[in-house]
């Protein structure tokens, strides 16, 4: 993958954040920004926040709360026709949309998290220096006669700063879906990781625990109020440039336009997440393991690329060639004479490969190419957790299925018209 030199840089310091109704959310392009060089990897880094269930869970079988949706044709949901709204692309690194929150509507654009139940927007009671009214769209409780106040507080942290604040509730609104009294955070603060992207917030697509005591998710109250007939929804995302089709995200169903292949499936392991069973990590060529088993994965779209266990990916990196950049980020780097020919990377779930080829780990910033699979220590808990964001999402077409408690992976058609970066 390649891109612009100016916004690869930026890349790598963002985050490190048949009867079924089907509403079908398309993603355009972002017009270019102009941005500073920053050093590398920084704040690629998932929030902490993303690691909560997997510190609370009691490893306890996991419950649906839904009744699934059976109605299947050869191993797939039928598609119906849906509500498309545009959403933004920012190159690769951000995929947003417009929601509105409150009565009369108040418009947000807001990033999609699926590593994260919660959903914030900035507060119009933000301190200037915290938040800035130039870049953000800001919430005002007072212009809403459904908004109420729950007297919570919140706070998500980030590698670049935090979101904090407290909780409310209002009508939230998604591609004509409206969901009555769903609870967000009014952040009083904005984390410098979207400055320059045209997003102003977040919209927690993960699950929530509610043997913990907290609020369900948009999504789950799409689901408990009766919004979308399928208790699951899938994500197409496509290559910035690339002349694909715009990417998807589908509300209540799969639509099997945009894979080439039958699901491989696995089972949700721990409450209140998305989090899976991974068998192992390897290559291609057979050279190495990675990681055994008992390793938990979570596909996360607040993430760009792959984050592992520091030690893991040192290995697997040292193993595909890699030169370790002198740097506090342990970033490392290829021959880019070398990348068509390394091997790809292996995820194996229940027995199945999920494989990543080096157009999908590798990314190119002027005439350096660099690995986009990184490390990071994990202090909060003993269980080895691999982040598979966006570039993982890229290559598989991803079903997120509430009702059967579990996650679908079909490999992302190829369409004709699409360029190779």
């Amino acid at each position: 993958m390649k891109l612009p030199p100016a916004v690869a840089i930026l890349v790598f310091t963002l985050i490190f954040v048949c009867d079924a109704y089907i509403i079908n959310v398309p993603v355009s392009q972002a017009r270019k920004p102009v941005w500073q060089v920053p050093k590398l990897a920084k704040r690629l880094r998932p929030s902490r926040h993303h690691l909560q269930p997997l510190r609370k869970a009691n490893r306890q079988p996991v419950q649906s709360l839904f009744q699934p949706n059976r109605r299947t044709k050869q191993g797939f949901q039928l598609k119906a026709t849906g509500t498309d709204v545009k959403l933004t692309n920012h190159y690769d690194t951000v995929y947003y949309a417009p929601i509105t929150i409150g009565t009369p509507e108040q418009e947000f654009n807001v990033a999609f998290d699926t590593g994260s139940s919660i959903t914030w927007v900035p507060s119009v009671h933000s301190p200037p220096d915290h938040v800035d009214e130039r870049l953000y769209s800001r919430y005002d409780a007072q212009l809403s006669r459904t908004h109420s106040t729950n007297y919570k507080h919140f706070h998500v942290s980030y590698e670049s700063g935090r979101a904090a604040g407290y909780r409310s509730q209002d009508s939230v609104t998604i591609a004509g879906l409206t969901i009555k009294n769903q609870s967000f955070g009014e952040s009083q603060m904005e984390p410098d990781l979207f400055r320059g992207t045209g997003n102003d917030g977040v919209l927690g697509m993960g699950l929530s625990n509610i043997n913990e005591g907290e609020e369900l998710s948009v999504f789950e109250n799409m689901v408990s109020q009766g919004l979308v007939d399928s208790p699951l929804f899938s994500i197409y995302l496509n290559r910035y440039g690339s002349g694909g089709p715009d990417s998807v995200l589908t509300l209540g169903g799969t639509d099997t336009y945009y894979c080439e292949e039958e699901f491989i499936y696995a089972d949700l392991t721990v409450p209140g997440s998305w989090l899976f069973e991974l068998d192992r990590v390897q290559l291609s060529n057979g050279d190495g393991i990675f990681s055994e088993s008992g390793s938990q994965a979570i596909v996360d779209s607040s993430t760009p690329f792959i984050v592992g266990p520091m030690e893991e990916v040192d290995v697997l990196n040292t193993e595909l060639g890699g030169m370790l950049v002198p740097s506090y980020s342990r970033q490392y780097k290829f021959d880019c004479s070398e990348v068509d020919s390394m091997p790809g990377v292996e995820f194996i779930v229940n027995g199945e490969k999920l494989s990543l080829s080096s157009k999908d780990y590798v990314v190119k910033i002027d005439d350096v190419c660099y690995s986009g699979i990184l490390g990071m220590k994990w202090m909060e808990t003993d269980t080895p957790v691999w982040f598979l964001g966006l570039s993982f999402m890229r290559a598989y077409y991803t079903q997120f299925d509430l009702g059967n408690q579990r996650m679908g992976f079909a490999k992302a058609y190829t369409f004709p018209n699409e360029v190779s970066l």
